[in-house]
């Protein structure tokens, strides 16, 4: 009766079933040694080890399982799981027994008491049974769990009868798509036997649901990780490095064998994309292994599935992962696609008959933009800008793929010899079609931004202001995506150089449209924002007012007449976007040209609003207050309302910045405070006069201008003192 006898987790699981536990049940600390026989009176004690209790709970709400302890976690992207999996870790709870019944409960103890019989008939026949089960049911698998039956089914892994090691890894592999399964798993080390059997079993499909039962589990950072450690990183590898011959031939033309191996290439090149999640891994898998040296060979294959999982590989470990602290991995892989040769496969995938294929292709080469302009040459080299007008005409009805190209579009043609290349194709008139794309506001969006860039190419101007212009102005009427109002804004604010097109901007009040976008004060809170926009689409926005305000040659006050408005601008110095406030500085700036506006906004609070943001880091913010400073000094007794802030005490820090930007527009802010004598001597008091001899040939017309004015009023105020100190010695 031994063999019968089934280690139950807790009293609890009688509980939650509904069956009464029975009076004898003992939960002790010493578990009886296997091979042990009690009496007949005693068949039905059980005792469990602590280690082997599962604590259950009455659940009131949603439990939030965190799977990795913190010192367990790789270096893993921070958006490893995708987001069906966040739901799943989101909702999964191992105490949800709903829908169970007595019978089911009693079957599955039944079974797994058959399972554990020490006859493989008697084990194949109940692993036979329990694969009719609901064993993809989530109460299911929870009693399943509650009752060890991964353990049971973890040992059959390691026998030697071949049939119910099968039966067995089938059910395991159904199980392991669930989360709560894979992390049982991981928990029970399901690992080691798996990637065992990928060693040392020939049948082949075996093989093949035991590396996707590890594609599932590679799911779990901690399953990533336990996979590494393991060895299942070189053991896959080297079920990929089949023979030369196989991957050029067709599946009509091999024999089983074959085919067999390459179905086993297929789901390995899943499980190590899976895996490429994490860094460590790719790091082990490139490097250490060399699986770098086999890509080429593996995507000249003639086997579809094979080059798409390789291609989502390649494009895993080309991205770049902000969060993550000294990651070299994708700088080395974009280094290793160009020196051997892979890119120029990679630009024949952009047209390719698979769509998963042309996706990660594209995934891929818009990686390779980032802090790498060689990838232009790339592109012109191996007609890569041929293949993307093909690619976008092709795919124009997947908006996914659709997104992905068209912003590969816009990278390119942010370089000249690229820009060149589209300006003579007839992809302009399609790209104006996409300004109404119906599928993806990104298209759209991405599509103006690429018409913004080939407006600096003189012979579509003409085009350009007829067809795209109206349609950019329409588009700020209609649309709220911020993606297309941020390049809306920075091709309208490229295109008002154009007095037509200004003409066309005034006509439909572009500039009243485009100020709206800013963020506005909440009334009930003075230091929180409405931010209706994403912060890139406010930036642009601003950016755009002062483009339109210089394009003018400031010849008409757009804000005259709009106090509120100007006020209102005043206040978007509280900000917290460093960049905003960068952007809002400039606007500043062009628009205290006109003194009815400087004498509102000092109204309103300039010059504290300034002042609160010298002690900056931000290099942008830091040019551009300089500026604002400086203009704003020009009226009233606003350069001595400034030095009584202790501005130039902080000044002197940007005289040593690193940022030719900053220390170039120091002296502006210097020329309006030295306005005032005062601060002409505490000038020459804090030593700035050396970095204004310095500033006096600059390159930069504005600064040299601004280095004499500052030194000329200095001379002036220190000529002034000491005659008045000369008349005060005499009297």
């Amino acid at each position: 009766m031994a063999d019968e006898q089934v280690e139950l987790a807790s009293k609890d699981v009688f509980v939650l079933l509904g069956v009464s536990a029975p009076e004898n049940l003992e939960i002790g600390t010493k578990r009886q040694e296997q091979g042990d026989t009690k009496g007949d009176e005693n068949e039905s004690v059980f005792t469990l080890d602590e280690e082997d209790k599962t604590k259950f709970m009455t659940v009131v709400a949603p439990l939030v399982i965190d799977v990795t302890p913190p010192e367990d976690l790789d270096n893993s992207s921070t958006d490893s799981l995708t987001q069906n999996e966040i739901e799943e870790q989101r909702w999964y709870n191992p105490a949800l027994n709903t829908g169970l019944e007595k019978s089911d409960f009693e079957g599955l103890r039944r079974l797994l008491a058959e399972i554990k019989n020490t006859d493989p008939t008697k084990t194949l026949a109940a692993l036979i049974k329990l694969k009719a089960e609901k064993i993809l049911e989530g109460p299911y698998q929870n009693m399943f769990i509650a009752l060890n039956g991964f353990k049971v089914l973890i040992n059959i892994l390691e026998c030697n009868n071949d049939e119910c090691m099968e039966n067995a890894l089938i059910i395991v592999h159904e199980m392991s798509q669930h989360y709560g399964i894979q992390c049982s798993l991981c928990t029970l080390d399901a690992v080691k036997p798996l990637i065992n059997i990928l060693l040392f079993k020939n049948n082949y499909k075996v093989k093949y649901l035991a590396s996707e039962t590890l594609q599932n589990i590679a799911k779990l950072r901690r399953g990533r990780k336990l996979i590494r450690l393991s060895g299942g990183i070189k053991t896959m590898v080297q079920m990929m490095n089949v023979s030369k011959h196989i991957l050029p031939m067709h599946l009509n033309s091999m024999n089983e064998i074959n085919r067999a191996a390459v179905g086993l290439m297929n789901c390995c090149s899943g499980t190590l994309r899976q895996l490429c999640r994490s860094l460590k891994c790719q790091e082990q898998l490139l490097w250490e292994i060399g699986f770098v040296q086999l890509l080429s060979q593996l995507l000249n294959s003639k086997h579809g599935e094979i080059q798409v999982s390789i291609m989502s590989l390649v494009a895993e470990c080309c991205r770049t992962r902000p969060g993550v602290v000294g990651q070299n991995t994708d700088v080395h892989i974009r280094v290793a696609l160009k020196e051997q040769n892979i890119l120029q496969q990679v630009i024949q995938f952009l047209v390719s008959d698979s769509t998963q294929l042309a996706e990660k292709a594209t995934e891929t080469i818009l990686c390779m933009f980032d802090g790498d302009p060689a990838i232009y040459n790339v592109l012109l080299k191996h007609k890569g800008m041929e293949a993307l007008f093909k690619a976008v005409t092709k795919f124009q009805n997947d908006d996914h793929v659709m997104v992905l190209i068209i912003t590969v579009l816009w990278k390119s043609s942010l370089n000249a010899k690229c820009r060149q290349v589209i300006e003579k194709d007839r992809i302009v008139d399609f790209l104006l079609e996409l300004l109404a794309y119906k599928f993806d506001d990104r298209v759209i969006g991405y599509a103006v931004a690429t018409l913004s860039e080939l407006w600096k190419s003189e012979s579509l101007r003409g085009k350009l202001k007829q067809f795209a212009v109206p349609k950019y102005l329409e588009l700020l009427n209609t649309s709220l995506h911020s993606l297309v109002l941020a390049h809306v804004c920075t091709a309208i604010g490229r295109a008002s150089s154009d007095p037509q097109c200004m003409e066309m901007i005034d006509e439909a009040k572009g500039f009243r449209l485009i100020f709206v976008l800013l963020p506005s004060l909440d009334v009930d809170e003075f230091d929180k924002y409405e931010d209706f926009y994403e912060p890139q689409t406010i930036i642009a926005a601003a950016e755009c007012l002062a483009m339109i305000v210089e394009n003018t040659q400031f010849s008409l006050n757009p804000l005259k007449g709009m106090y509120e408005a100007v006020c209102d601008l005043v206040d978007l110095l509280t900000h917290k976007n460093l960049d905003f406030l960068a952007a809002v500085c400039h606007l500043i700036v062009v628009i205290a040209t006109f003194d009815e506006n400087l004498k509102i906004m000092v109204d309103a609070g300039i010059v504290e609003n300034l002042a609160n943001l010298v002690s900056t880091e931000h290099t942008n913010l830091r040019a551009n207050l300089c500026k604002a400073l400086g203009k704003c000094c020009t009226v009233g007794v606003t350069a001595r309302r400034f030095s009584c802030k202790h501005i130039m005490d902080k000044l002197i820090k940007y005289t040593h910045s690193e940022h030719k930007v900053v220390r170039d527009n120091v002296p502006l802010a210097l020329s309006g405070l030295s306005e005032d004598p005062l601060n002409c001597v505490r000038i020459e008091a804090l030593g700035f006069l050396p970095f204004l001899k310095k500033c006096i040939h600059s390159d930069n017309p504005d600064t040299a201008m601004a280095a004499v004015n500052c030194l000329s009023n200095v001379r002036k105020a220190s000529a002034a003192i000491g005659q008045f100190q000369e008349c005060t010695t005499k009297h």
